[in-house]
């Protein structure tokens, strides 16, 4: 199977943003069909971006459809592998992208350390069983094996990062002033950089007014949210997703618009590019601090703090719901199974919501060519793409 990605076409003219997408976002309609084992098997295969998410939302919506419910172990399992493959694509950006803002070479070396620790953590992690099979029964991880994984992972970022223990800079970075510190006082490529948008008065660039997608895991949301993705409109909804017929934003941002550091950074900039950046930095270090032993809890500021394992008694028999808080943003899987076939299957991605043509992406484009030409423009707004964060390439054309 080839990877449906797609790309994104992002145009900023004199009459505004314009953005287009090639993304085939009915591809999942490909499982028609198809047995629920394997669709859970080979959906992976065919969405290869946030893989690790995508099998999440894929198996949760599959076991609430037909009625199976994994064990708490393997709910625990598959949300700390989410949680890995959310922090590599963090890291991704912050090593290979960030330092180009600078001009400075990306840390290839550090990215390909992170690759490998994240696999031989996965491994570790997975060894003698199948997190993704529906219906798992309890599982017990290797945790021993994969301490030294997670330390040696913790102690990269620590280093490349936040120039100390990300523990330590989740407790002591909480608000703006202690940013402002922390970037004074450390060499990073991540601190330099939002230090130069805080010397640059740069901090609210591409600041607009898009609201977050809301809570929609109970009614009567979560039942307008199956409509919308089971009714006569789903390909259009899927392809340019609206609440309340206004364009919304999903992402860590908005998972963590609640922290103390990100309501302080928003009030004083709004959703603009330094809290965008602030927020992903907050979501690495809780990742990566809670270490191997950490509790299976998430601090109670978290938006969406999914995957859930709860019954959905609003949907009609056969049918699953699914949410994630993927990397870049919430990952939605519904299906619906009858006669042991899966009947429909739509996967509402958060590239959709954020690179909606109405969208954060656009208002913020066009908030940043409002202030800035020549020069300056194209590197910032690449600057401010990067920090919403598309799961696939882009082109952006100036004119």
């Amino acid at each position: 199977m080839s990877d449906p990605a797609g790309r994104l076409q992002i145009r900023i003219g004199p009459t505004g943003t314009a953005i287009g997408s090639s993304r085939p976002v009915g591809a999942a309609k490909v499982f028609v069909g198809w047995r629920p084992e394997e669709t859970a098997r080979l959906l992976p295969a065919l969405f290869s971006i946030c893989a690790t998410a995508q099998s999440a939302a894929c198996v949760g919506a599959l076991e609430q459809a037909q009625g199976l419910a994994p064990a708490p172990s393997v709910s625990a399992l598959r949300r700390r592998l989410v949680d890995a493959e959310t922090l590599r694509e963090h890291l991704w950006r912050m090593l290979l992208d960030w330092p180009r803002f600078l001009g400075a070479e990306p840390d290839a070396p550090a990215m390909a350390r992170v690759m490998d620790l994240h696999r031989g953590l996965r491994a570790a992690r997975t060894v003698g069983c199948d997190p993704f099979e529906l219906g798992r029964a309890a599982v017990v991880p290797d945790a021993e094996s994969a301490q030294e994984p997670t330390a040696a992972l913790e102690a990269l970022i620590g280093q490349r990062v936040f120039g100390g223990s990300p523990a330590d800079w989740l407790a002591s970075v909480r608000d703006l002033a202690a940013l402002r510190g922390w970037c004074e006082q450390t060499d990073s490529v991540a601190a330099r950089l939002l230090n130069r948008l805080l010397d640059q008065d740069l901090a609210d660039l591409g600041r607009a007014g898009i609201g977050p997608v809301p809570e929609l895991d109970s009614d009567p949301s979560l039942s307008e949210l199956d409509a919308c993705l089971g009714g006569p409109g789903a390909d259009a909804f899927v392809a340019q997703p609206s609440w309340d017929s206004e364009p919304r934003e999903t992402s860590p941002l908005t998972r963590h618009r609640a922290a103390p550091l990100i309501l302080d950074l928003s009030s004083r900039f709004g959703n603009g590019i330094l809290t965008r950046l602030g927020a992903q930095l907050l979501e690495v270090a809780r990742i990566a601090g809670r270490g191997e032993s950490a509790a299976e809890t998430r601090p109670a500021d978290i938006q969406h703090p999914g995957p859930g394992d709860s019954s959905l008694p609003s949907l009609a028999p056969g049918v699953g719901l699914f949410q994630v808080p993927a990397a870049r943003g919430l990952l939605v899987h519904r299906v619906r199974v009858s006669g042991g076939r899966v009947a429909d299957y739509r996967i509402l991605a958060p590239t959709e919501w954020n690179f909606h043509p109405r969208g954060v992406v656009t208002s913020g484009l066009d908030a940043i060519a409002a202030r800035l030409d020549g020069a300056e423009l194209e590197p910032l707004a690449r600057l401010f793409i990067a920090a919403v964060d598309p799961c696939v390439d882009f082109d952006l054309i100036h004119t």
